[in-house]
């Protein structure tokens, strides 16, 4: 029988995951404000979570939450995580048959940034949230609150996502800004994110929580040096010295997502930027 997702926020990464599993023979709705560019084989369905009235969404399988915050201070993060997730809990009860049951499978895609900044330290999905910035307290009330509202809910926090269309750091380096060299990061490519959200969705019994990063972290100038050497630029300068003392991040275990998911596309930041900046010359 074909499985049936609502991916809840379809943007990009929404958009490529439902692609993904319709490869795989499931049947994709897209639920966002305007999903007029939408690929055909993803159903389109307009509305606006954060204010869905009475509209009822149809009866899934599974839901994936993928929310982009239309802001970047706390009042856009409340809107659009807490008022989504109300309103689609309010459409997704409404479009069941009993008016009661919910789909047995949700998973949210919050962040890493719940965990806080971090000096050096390894932390795992064990180790207790504590987020700093007021954006990061709103994501860690919305896992709290997805928890509330829908039983067995999968969370999944991914780090530096890049990939298609997500090209800060390359475009930093590109003009030369000044990084912080020090600075520890942890990334996931795209499509290896894709990947997770598939394989949490395909599994009888997922864990609760998982981290989703590559199998190397890495520090920040090393990831440059190495993007610079792709692009032919000198390496960005280090402004390390003017953050001395502050926290030099987090290194985030993911061995737990690693062992149900395998092995990865890109499984540094190497094969990842090398493949990214492939695909822009041959564009």
């Amino acid at each position: 029988m074909t499985q049936h997702v609502l991916l809840a926020g379809c943007g990009d990464l929404g958009t490529a995951l439902g692609q993904r599993l319709v490869e795989r023979g499931w049947h994709a709705t897209g639920v966002r404000r305007r999903p007029d560019h939408l690929p055909a084989e993803i159903s389109p369905f307009a509305l606006d979570l954060t204010d869905p009235g009475t509209v009822a969404l149809p009866s899934v399988d599974a839901v994936v939450i993928t929310l982009t915050a239309d802001g970047r201070d706390a009042e856009a993060y409340e809107r659009t995580y807490l008022g989504a997730l109300r309103g689609l809990h309010r459409a997704l009860r409404a479009g069941s048959n009993s008016g009661e049951s919910l789909p047995k499978r949700v998973v949210l895609v919050s962040s890493t940034g719940v965990l806080g900044g971090g000096d050096g330290e390894v932390v795992t999905e064990e180790t207790p949230s504590s987020p700093e910035r007021d954006t990061a307290r709103v994501l860690l009330a919305a896992e709290e609150l997805a928890a509330e509202l829908f039983p067995g809910l999968v969370i999944v926090r991914p780090a530096g996502i890049y990939g298609p269309g997500r090209t800060s750091l390359i475009d930093r380096v590109r003009r030369g800004d000044a990084l912080a060299h020090d600075r520890m990061t942890n990334r996931i490519h795209r499509d290896d994110l894709v990947t997770v959200l598939q394989t949490v969705l395909e599994l009888p019994e997922p864990p609760a929580l998982l981290h989703a990063v590559d199998t190397e972290p890495a520090v920040l100038g090393d990831v440059a040096t190495h993007i610079a050497g792709l692009l032919g630029v000198p390496v960005p300068p280090d402004s390390s010295a003017s953050s001395e003392g502050g926290p030099r991040g987090k290194v985030l275990d993911a061995s737990l997502m690693h062992g149900f998911v395998g092995e990865l596309q890109y499984p540094t930041y190497r094969e990842g930027y090398d493949a990214l900046l492939s695909s822009e010359d041959s564009a």
